[in-house]
């Protein structure tokens, strides 16, 4: 059988019957029976895995399955498997990095940037990193789909970047506390978005498209000056009585 091919039938045989036998004989759904397979056959198939799954298109080919059904069943597991926030963050920020080495600024494109996340718990666990602080994403589109301004795209990529990029990004705001108006190491991320990135036009949106690539990328001399570029934006629209809470025209 095709979907067979590549598939260590032997680990994945053990583990089956592990699985199904540990609350006794038929104590499992057919649900839980069809979810733990499914499982399995990640685990176990050349070419499949946790860190990389199949999208649901594929997954429908090989098993002949509904892909709506496979996509519900693979999220079901996903919030199930990967409610670690630390692994969590880990995986979306290589979701991030593979996008960003697919397009490059690119991605940016008529002032928002798409990130396709299949895996159900990664794409609800991005919208809430963002929303919490940032406002809402905007999904509506395709539901495999988040939609992000440049300023929620700098957000998302502030709460999944290393911590040794994080101190790195931070040592640079910091230069600018007084301007931004931080209160503390935990706050400065947040006060530098909503004071000197929000709503300030699409050409900001580019520099916080640059500014998020080079956080993850460790793109280090251009850090300085685009910081610098989105404070002297800010200190200027204060100057001249234009908030940045109020969207400017290219």
């Amino acid at each position: 059988m095709k979907n067979l091919t590549g598939l260590d039938k032997t680990k994945f045989t053990e583990e089956f019957l592990e699985a199904y036998l540990k609350d006794g004989f038929a104590a499992m759904t057919k649900r839980e029976i069809d979810l733990l397979v499914l499982r399995l056959l990640v685990d176990h198939k050349d070419g499949w895995s946790w860190e990389n799954p199949p999208n649901a298109f594929e997954m429908a080919q090989v098993l002949k399955a509904k892909r709506t059904r496979l996509r519900s069943m693979m999220d079901e597991l996903s919030f199930r498997m990967f409610a670690d926030g630390d692994h969590a963050r880990m995986r979306l920020r290589k979701i991030i990095e593979d996008r960003i080495r697919q397009e490059g600024d690119d991605i940016f494109e008529e002032g928002r940037v798409r990130i396709q996340i299949e895996d159900g718990f990664l794409r609800e666990y991005a919208k809430d990193l963002i929303q919490k602080n940032y406002g809402i994403v905007d999904s509506s589109f395709n539901s495999s789909l988040i939609v992000l301004s440049g300023d929620k795209f700098l957000a998302l990529v502030f709460e999944v970047i290393s911590d040794t990029d994080r101190d790195r990004v931070t040592r640079e705001l910091e230069q600018h506390w007084q301007s931004l108006q931080a209160r503390d190491n935990q706050a400065i991320f947040t006060m530098f978005i909503e004071q000197a990135v929000r709503g300030a036009g699409r050409e900001a949106g580019r520099q916080a498209l640059k500014l998020g690539i080079t956080a993850l990328t460790g793109g280090g001399d251009r850090l300085p000056g685009l910081v610098k570029w989105f404070v002297d934006k800010m200190n200027q629209d204060n100057a001249e009585g234009n908030p940045q809470g109020e969207v400017m025209n290219d």
